[in-house]
């Protein structure tokens, strides 16, 4: 294994150079120091981990909490010739001991695992014996309750490091505040962390807001004027589709996609989009993570996010490949009005919490004093019909029995449909002449699936039908038809999400939440949602607020934004420059080109010396022997 950064990276990725900033987290990994990275989304934080982990000696860890990118960054790892693997909720057994002893026989140099898998009795069992390296926390905003995406489960990460003290940790985000940088620091433990923040501009990327009461005419007239691949993303999985056939109607060639779609389906459909033989996707946030797609020239957000973290996460997936792109947030005041009633759902009273914790008892089946460290297929949509609980509600307060060590709700595990023949051929013959109209299927079986004889093997449903031309419904029919005549072993797929009680069930009138950790939490969110509105209806640089908002003061107008476009066509007027002036000036004295840079809009010399004279005239400023400006 070549000890060059730069070797490795030509070899594993083909490029010569590295992007901004990515060396310099990976020689701060290399020299065994704890490092906190901000790069934006799309810059590369998966290298800032995998390049160093095939220099050092051992095993990487790395904490995801998301399955689905997991395996896609196993699965592009091992393409490349890298050994990894990954361990999640859901899988079995035999494959998780199966992967933890290749893990300390050092058979593998990545090991992705989510939050939870880290309080498992087999993982601290195996933990000692592995010879780990280092230790990356993805998506690390996840561990501070003061953020807007807090995970509980990325709280038992702390418990890691007590285990592999000597080891250093790069926790890495795309989007964190100053507020939330500071508790990643302190809730992972970093020692004399290194922080590495990149810039937040993006400089051909174009944000604009527009108020509209006919958002679906508004949307096809932007996919007109801009041309290239688009993502719609929207809240419900219902408008996805609608959003999709409006869009159809006017002669694109659109798609949609949302978790509730199969796993196959939504590959598929993804597939379509990244091949670019279809222009549009139409989603709800579930798509985006890990999407390699660097040619999107739009982005539009046909509803109002949560938070200005996940607009401008998603908002970045347009104009990765450093080309003229556009990011859209389309709304209207009613939407903007009812963003404070949102909180009511995000943060349930007390009563509500109880009542999902009795309801999830009832529907689990779980009596008081047991379950503990069990795990569980949760069907959501049917748990809040069941018990008339609001979808939203139960989501929020699932989140926060977590946030206290009750119950974990984790994503749906994917795990593909098998097929293993019981019989032996004499009795598959005899069972074909008894029921000929089977012997397509089962002939479809041995002739597309080897070894299915000797062990489970994987089968495409959707690839049946197609060859069989049959509707799925009635393959699934046959193939359980089969199973019950014991013909073959069929385990269907599953795709649901998991439930693991982190605790034993205990009555609800001993249930115990931090109220007042919830207060500040609900009150911190309250914030956000107010410098999202600010940022919707606000006149200043978009680019720039964004940049301000995670703590970026070097950030420069850029020029292109729909406020920055309209203040050219707009001449600042006099006053309005000088308000300007010492509203900058009001946080401490300034040379003239630091007053230019944090102006809200463009302005030429010209107009700021205006401005600085009239200032001076009026005894306002005074300007400093060094050259720095500050009020009277």
């Amino acid at each position: 294994m070549p000890d060059n950064i730069h070797a490795i990276l030509k070899e594993y990725w083909g490029y010569d150079t590295f992007r901004p900033l990515q060396e310099e987290i990976i020689r701060s990994v290399l020299a065994g120091k704890d490092t906190l990275a901000l790069l934006p989304t799309g810059s590369g934080k998966s290298v800032c981990y995998q390049v160093p982990a095939l220099v050092k000696p051992g095993i990487c860890l790395v904490v995801s909490p998301l399955i689905a990118l997991m395996k896609d960054q196993v699965q592009q790892l091992r393409k490349k010739g890298i050994s990894a693997l990954a361990l999640h909720t859901g899988m079995p057994y035999k494959e998780i001991m199966k992967t933890l002893e290749l893990a300390i026989n050092g058979k593998i140099k990545l090991l992705y695992l989510s939050p939870e898998r880290l309080q498992t009795r087999v993982f601290k069992e195996f933990l000692p014996e592995m010879p780990i390296s280092l230790a990356a926390i993805d998506e690390a905003h996840c561990v501070s309750q003061w953020g807007y995406d807090f995970r509980p489960s990325y709280l038992q990460i702390a418990s890691l490091r007590e285990a592999i003290p000597a080891v250093p940790v790069l926790a890495l985000t795309a989007s964190a505040t100053p507020l939330v940088q500071a508790d990643i620091v302190n809730q992972l433990a970093l020692r004399k962390a290194v922080i590495i923040k990149g810039s937040f501009a993006r400089e051909l990327l174009s944000y604009s807001c527009f108020e509209e009461d006919n958002k679906l005419q508004k949307l096809a007239n932007i996919f007109k004027q801009v041309e290239g691949s688009g993502i719609v993303y929207c809240k419900s999985r219902k408008r996805t589709a609608d959003i999709c056939r409006y869009l159809q109607d006017k002669g694109h060639t659109v798609t949609f996609y949302h978790a509730g779609l199969g796993h196959e389906e939504r590959n598929e459909r993804q597939q379509l989009w990244t091949s670019n033989q279809c222009r549009i996707i139409v989603s709800t946030n579930a798509f985006g993570m890990g999407i390699d797609k660097p040619d999107v020239r739009l982005v539009v957000h046909y509803d109002v996010p949560d938070c200005l973290e996940n607009y401008y996460q998603e908002a970045g997936r347009a104009g990765r490949d450093q080309q003229k792109a556009y990011a859209v947030l389309l709304y209207n005041k009613q939407e903007l009005d009812e963003l404070d009633g949102q909180l009511e759902k995000k943060y349930p009273n007390i009563e509500t919490i109880k009542k999902v914790y009795q309801a999830l008892a009832n529907f689990l089946q779980i009596p008081s004093g047991s379950g503990e460290g069990n795990t569980y297929d949760f069907d959501l949509g049917l748990f809040c019909n069941n018990f008339n609980i609001d979808r939203a509600s139960a989501i929020n307060s699932l989140q926060l029995l977590q946030a206290e060590g009750y119950c974990a709700l984790n994503e749906s595990v994917y795990m593909p449909s098998t097929v293993r023949f019981s019989g032996d051929r004499q009795w598959i013959e005899n069972f074909e002449q008894q029921y000929p109209r089977l012997e397509p299927l089962i002939k479809a079986l041995l002739r597309n699936y080897e070894g299915i004889f000797s062990y489970p093997v994987i089968i495409s449903e959707l690839y049946l039908c197609r060859i069989l031309k049959i509707e799925n419904d009635q393959l699934i029919n046959d193939l359980n038809f089969l199973h019950q005549h014991g013909i073959i072993i069929y385990e269907p797929k599953k795709d649901q999400p998991q439930l693991v009680l982190l605790s034993e069930r205990v009555k609800v009138e001993y249930l115990k939440i931090d109220l007042q950790a919830l207060a500040k939490r609900k009150e911190l969110a309250r914030e956000r949602l107010r410098k999202l509105r600010l940022y919707i209806e606000g006149k200043s640089c978009r680019s720039v607020y964004i940049g301000n908002y995670f703590g970026d003061e070097t950030i420069k107008a850029c020029g292109i934004c729909d406020n920055c476009l309209r203040s050219r066509k707009e001449p600042v007027s006099i006053d309005g420059l000088v308000k300007a002036i010492k509203k900058v000036l009001s946080a401490g004295e300034l040379q003239l080109d630091a007053i230019k840079l944090q102006l809200p809009f463009p302005c030429d010399e010209t107009e700021l010396w205006k401005a600085i004279n009239h200032l001076q005239a009026e005894e306002q400023i005074v300007i400093s022997t060094d050259g720095k400006f500050s009020l009277v």
